[in-house]
């Protein structure tokens, strides 16, 4: 692995904002040990990444980790610049703002809007604070402004949050087939991401593998730290910060970041808590595979 070092890395994603409009069951944002002040990304941070070349390891980049992208009232100002260097810009939502949010939303590439279960009380159980008949609509909306208007709007992804024993997509896709949005977007599942947080158990076989990221990416917090995953939710595993220096020098001198390649090789079991917890390695490659899959299509 010492010969594999990219000079500059993929920016996996950078935090709109860790602002959120909703409290749902299994999120991060309870646990103090990843808490952080609240925050919203400088449109002015995203310019000058882009005017140093911080994007040119870039081809993708998801507006997304801890809260809620469109609370941010920027968003705009900050695709903009992504799109002057050639990246393709995505979102996660949980869609209880697109109405009110769809000039935003036709700077987008792609859209991902979590509807974690078909089952109105099962949806709203889970995601405290929303509404499933107002989130439907919402992509009904969006479904219809595409096809009405012919706007460049993104393409949609809906997604499932599965906790462990789950499997909400069959449900998903029948809601996908009576809604008559067949054709029109696309459907997936991932496991619930922060349920290691709270003290649920993974197999530990998911963790017996070398995790790429310290050697490919980084992801980016609204106050322009930049940490080595999505998963590095509070202050562990900073490398550095995007308003002292450049993410190029940030990557090559990173202390940080190779005593995490160091442990990664020696045990994949990092002695860190993001690495500790983790459930998946490589989130990295979940990139490659949605761009794939989007040419396909």
């Amino acid at each position: 692995m010492d010969n594999f070092q990219v000079e500059i890395p993929e920016v996996y994603q950078i935090e709109a904002t860790n602002n959120c409009n909703l409290k749902c069951t299994m999120c991060i944002r309870k646990d103090e040990r990843v808490s952080r002040p609240i925050g919203y990304l400088d449109p002015k941070l995203v310019r000058t990444m882009a005017d140093r070349g911080d994007f040119s390891g870039s081809y993708f980049v998801e507006l997304q980790m801890m809260g809620e992208p469109f609370l941010n009232p920027y968003l705009p100002e900050i695709i903009e610049p992504l799109h002057e260097v050639g990246v393709k810009v995505g979102m996660s939502t949980n869609g209880l703002l697109i109405k009110g949010n769809m000039y935003s939303i036709a700077y987008l590439d792609y859209l991902t809007i979590s509807i974690d279960s078909a089952d109105r009380l099962k949806y709203e159980e889970k995601r405290q604070g929303t509404s499933y008949i107002s989130v439907v609509e919402n992509i009904n909306l969006l479904i219809k402004t595409k096809r009405a208007q012919g706007l460049k709007l993104p393409k949609i992804d809906l997604q499932v949050i599965n906790m462990p024993g789950e499997d909400n997509l069959p449900g998903l896709n029948e809601l996908v087939r009576k809604m008559g949005w067949e054709g029109k977007v696309v459907t997936r599942s991932v496991p619930d991401c922060f349920g290691a947080y709270q003290g649920r158990k993974y197999p530990k076989k998911q963790l017996k593998e070398l995790c790429l990221n310290p050697w490919m990416s980084v992801s980016v917090h609204w106050n322009g730290d930049v940490v080595s995953c999505c998963f590095a939710a509070g202050d562990h595993n900073i490398y550095g910060n995007l308003y002292e220096r450049d993410l190029k020098t940030i990557w090559k001198t990173s202390k940080v970041r190779k005593e995490l390649q160091e442990n990664m090789l020696k045990n994949y079991n990092v002695n860190n808590m993001p690495c500790q917890l983790c459930y998946m390695r490589s989130p990295v490659l979940l990139h490659q595979k949605m761009l794939a899959n989007w040419i396909k299509e």
